[in-house]
C-alpha cells in the first residue's frame, strides 16, 4: 500500500510516498490519526481554558469596578445607593414594612379599609396577624402596626434612654419570666459555700485538694406591660402621611423614653409592676455628706468619698461605669476644682476626643429623673454593668391600631405596648475585708438639704 506523508512522521519527510505492507500502513494511519486527535484535544482545551480565564477577569474587573463605585458613593454619603429588598409573593409575611410605603400609607389604608370597605390584602394580612388571645387586638378592625415602623419606634426610644444602651441585656424567648444567675457573695474573696475562697494552698506534694462549692444565687426578671393609646383625628390621617408618622414616632417614643428613664432610675419595682430603679436597690451605698456641709451643695470630697466606694466586677473596669445627674448639679461640677486648683469637670465638647462631659474621667449623663440637688440621688455614681434589663426576645415594641375606639370622635387608636424588667444585679452592699466600708456598683451622697 502506497503512503504519502502530510507531515514529518516516522523519520519520512513530508509529502514522502512509500510502498508499506498492509499492517505496517494500517498501523501507520492510525498512530497519525491517533497524534491528530490528541492534538485537536489539546489544542481545544486550550482554547476552552483560553475562554474561561478571560471571562474570569472580565467578571473580577466588573465586581472590582462596581465595588469601587458603591465605595465611592458611600464615602460621600449618597443616599441614593440603598438596598431594595425583594419579596417575592409567596413570601409577603417576611417583608417588615407589611408592603406599605410609610406609616401613613398604613393608616390610610386601615381606614380605607374598613370605613369605605375597600379590598387591601396587605391590610387582611396584617389582621390577621392581629388575631388571637386578645394580646394585640384593640377592638374590631384593629391591626398591627408593620414590624420595620414598630421598630422605628423601637430605636428613636434607645435614643432617648439614659440608661439602656449600656446596661446588660438578657432578651427573654419563651413565656414572661427568666432567671439569671449570679455568684453569691458577701464578702470580697469569699466565694465558695463555707465563707473562704474555692482555692486552697497545699502544703507539700501529695496532698489532696479539698473539694470546695461556689455559691451562686439568681435574679428573677419578670416582664412588666408598659402602654400607651395614642388618638389621632381623622383629619390629620387624611392630609399629611409624613405628619402623622412623626406624630406616632415622636410622642409614642418621649413618653416611653421618659418612663424608662424613670423606671430605671427610681421605679419600686414589683410591688407596682415596673423595674426596680437604682435608688430602690437594697445595693445602693450612701456616703455620708461633709461635717457641717452648706445645704444644697455638691462638694469635691463627696465625689472623692464616691468613687472610693464603688466596686466593678473586674477590678480597674470602668468600661460600664457613668455618673447619672440632675442637670441642675452641672452648674456646681464646672466649679469644682482640686486642692491644686486643677479642674475636674469636662464640659462636652471641650475635649475633642471625648464630645461627652467627663467628672474624673468618667462619663457624665444628666437626667431629670434623678433627684433634686441636695438629695440622695441628685448624682448617681453607677456601674451599669450591674445592672440588668430583660425585654422580650427581640426587643422589638407592640403597636396596633383600631378605626373603632374611638369612631364617634373621628379619631383612629393607636396602641404601643413595650414589655421590660429592670434591676440591679446585687440586692447587698458587698463587704470588704480589712475595711470598714463596704462597696456598691451604685453610690450615692447622702441628703444635703439642711443649711449649716
Amino acid at each position: 500500500m502506497k503512503v504519502k506523508f502530510l507531515k514529518d512522521y516516522l523519520g519520512q519527510k513530508k509529502d514522502a510516498v512509500m510502498d508499506l505492507p498492509d499492517d505496517q500502513a494500517k498501523a501507520a494511519v492510525d498512530g497519525a490519526v491517533a497524534e491528530a486527535v490528541a492534538a485537536e484535544i489539546k489544542d481545544l482545551d486550550e482554547a476552552v481554558a483560553g475562554i474561561q480565564k478571560s471571562m474570569t477577569e472580565q467578571l473580577e474587573a466588573a465586581a472590582q469596578k462596581i465595588t469601587t463605585r458603591v465605595i465611592d458613593q458611600v464615602s460621600r454619603g449618597l443616599k441614593t445607593v440603598r438596598p431594595t429588598l425583594v419579596i417575592g409573593p409567596d413570601r409577603e409575611d417576611l417583608d417588615p414594612t407589611g408592603g406599605f410605603k410609610n406609616l401613613g400609607d398604613f393608616a390610610q389604608s386601615v381606614r380605607k379599609h374598613f370605613t369605605h370597605k375597600a379590598s387591601d390584602d396587605r391590610i387582611k394580612r396584617m389582621i390577621a396577624k392581629a388575631d388571637g388571645m386578645d394580646e394585640t387586638v384593640l377592638a374590631d378592625g384593629g391591626a398591627l402596626v408593620p414590624t420595620e415602623y414598630a421598630n422605628q419606634l423601637y430605636r428613636d426610644v434607645l435614643a432617648e434612654s439614659v440608661l439602656f444602651d449600656k446596661a446588660r441585656k438578657y432578651p427573654i424567648n419563651i413565656g414572661n419570666s427568666l432567671f439569671i444567675p449570679v455568684r453569691q457573695i458577701s464578702t470580697l474573696g469569699q466565694t465558695n459555700a463555707v465563707g473562704s475562697s474555692l482555692g486552697t494552698w497545699l502544703n507539700g506534694d501529695g496532698v489532696g485538694i479539698t473539694p470546695q462549692k461556689p455559691v451562686y444565687s439568681r435574679v428573677q426578671m419578670t416582664l412588666n406591660r408598659w402602654g400607651t393609646l395614642l388618638p389621632v383625628t381623622d383629619e390629620l390621617l387624611q392630609d399629611n402621611n409624613v405628619a402623622l408618622s412623626n406624630f406616632i414616632f415622636d410622642e409614642g417614643g418621649i413618653a416611653l423614653a421618659w418612663d424608662l428613664n424613670q423606671a430605671f432610675i427610681s421605679g419600686a419595682g414589683a410591688p407596682l409592676a415596673q423595674p426596680q430603679g437604682i435608688l430602690n436597690s437594697g445595693s445602693l451605698v450612701t456616703v455620708a455628706a461633709d461635717v457641717n456641709q452648706p445645704g444644697f451643695t455638691i462638694s469635691y470630697s463627696n465625689l472623692v468619698n464616691m468613687k472610693s466606694r464603688l466596686w466593678t466586677i473586674r477590678p480597674g473596669d470602668t468600661s460600664g461605669v457613668v455618673w447619672i445627674a440632675h442637670p441642675d448639679a452641672e452648674a456646681q461640677f464646672e466649679q469644682l476644682k482640686d486642692s491644686a486648683g486643677r479642674n475636674l469637670y469636662f464640659a462636652a465638647g471641650t475635649i475633642q476626643q471625648s464630645p461627652q462631659a467627663r467628672l474624673f474621667g468618667i462619663p457624665v449623663v444628666y437626667s431629670f429623673h434623678c433627684q433634686p440637688v441636695g438629695n440622695a440621688g441628685d448624682v448617681i455614681l453607677a456601674d451599669l454593668n450591674q445592672y440588668l434589663v430583660s425585654t422580650k426576645i427581640g426587643g422589638g415594641i407592640e403597636a396596633a391600631m383600631s378605626m373603632h375606639l374611638y369612631f364617634d370622635a373621628a379619631e383612629v387608636a393607636y396602641r404601643i405596648i413595650y414589655r421590660v424588667d429592670g434591676k440591679t444585679a446585687r440586692q447587698t452592699p458587698l463587704v470588704i475585708p480589712n475595711s470598714a466600708n463596704n462597696r456598691s456598683g451604685f453610690v450615692v451622697v447622702a441628703a444635703r438639704t439642711v443649711i449649716s
